[in-house]
């Protein structure tokens, strides 16, 4: 399966017109682009069930998100987001933050760099989910490095996380010497996969995504079980 041919362009072009005019015009193609996105996910989501059965149930519109920027808190007021994502979210709970499945198809946004980014993990964890997180990563090192190790995994996402911030010192309450001491700074622990021109222009793109998220998968098993009493 193809994306839908106006999906990058569309995009490229609402980074220049920001704009309710703008888009109102344009208002057809955002429509067939998102239908089109729409029947992407939801093969993704039957692929990916084999996987991960923790997804069963999900359907593809709990799992694509809206459009409109939240402009409460922001001082940036551009009305749209210049990209299209969904997130498949372990145990079928999009309301917490648990780890799952993210793709991002558009403009360079988010801290997200190129047009098509993916992989798993857990973005934003709440302070007593990374607190479990952490303490999982110490007491069960050998099994979490790994998972970082397969080649599969590093393959795809080397050996960091992508993440919104990254301590300095090993957190408080682990020993500051500790040899793997840099895998507890994290405040998010995600996968992330910058997908080429040639496999986003390919009608194998579905077989492309599966591939990266099955890498992620170990990782998110990990993050679940680590989260199992906070879930």
């Amino acid at each position: 399966m193809r994306l839908h041919p106006e999906t990058l362009p569309f995009f490229a072009e609402l980074e220049r017109n920001n704009n309710r005019e703008w888009f109102n015009a344009n208002k057809s193609r955002w429509e067939a682009i998102r239908k089109d996105f729409e029947a992407f996910t939801a093969e993704i989501i039957e692929n990916m069930i084999p996987l991960d059965s923790s997804l069963e149930g999900l359907t593809a519109k709990q799992c694509i998100y809206r459009i409109y920027r939240d402009l409460r808190f922001s001082p940036d007021k551009r009305p749209y987001k210049t990209h299209i994502a969904f997130f498949l979210p372990t145990g079928g709970n999009r309301k917490c933050a648990v780890p799952g499945y993210y793709m991002q198809l558009g403009q360079e946004d988010y801290g997200l760099h190129g047009t098509c980014n993916l992989g798993g993990g857990i973005f934003m964890p709440s302070p007593e989910a990374l607190g479990a997180i952490r303490q999982e990563i110490f007491y069960n090192i050998d099994e979490f490095k790994g998972i970082m190790n397969e080649p599969s995994y590093k393959r795809f996402f080397g050996d960091t996380f992508f993440t919104s911030h990254k301590l300095s010192r090993v957190p408080k309450g682990y020993p500051a010497d500790w040899p793997d001491g840099d895998l507890l700074k994290y405040k998010d622990y995600c996968t992330a996969y910058e997908m080429g021109p040639n496999e986003i222009d390919s009608e194998n793109l579905v077989e492309h995504v599966i591939e990266v998220f099955r890498a992620s998968v170990p990782m998110n098993k990990f993050i679940q079980k680590a989260m199992y009493e906070l879930i």
